[in-house]
């Protein structure tokens, strides 16, 4: 399964209740270089995380994105008013770890 990056595609998915806050901004903006887990967010996500506060569908992409990533190594960027550190933490909390690349564990 792919994870759509675009507001474009999650509006085409007719999963959320309404339009996208991300809706035709650039979506460089949502890939800022992640900061350690243990530190706060940087300016970029600040910014990014920003614009996910008044979202009307934050709740419906977060819950698409840790649906639709089956390791936390695909988890990145900002996405439904989390940070990427943020957000691999609760995707190890509701599915544990996994094998990168479909690699079984004790191999």
């Amino acid at each position: 399964m792919t994870l759509s990056t675009s507001a474009a595609a999650l509006v085409a998915d007719r999963g959320p209740a309404g339009v996208p806050a991300c809706a035709g901004m650039d979506p460089d903006i949502f890939h800022p270089y992640p900061s350690e887990p243990r530190n706060g967010p940087t300016q970029a996500e600040r910014e990014a995380l920003a614009v996910c506060a008044g979202c009307p569908v934050r709740d419906w992409c977060l819950e698409r994105d840790l649906t639709e990533c089956p390791t936390t190594y695909q988890v990145v960027g900002v996405r439904g008013g989390m940070r990427q550190a943020d957000r691999r933490a609760l995707h190890v909390q509701r599915f544990g770890v996994r094998p990168p690349n479909g690699a079984e564990a004790g191999r």
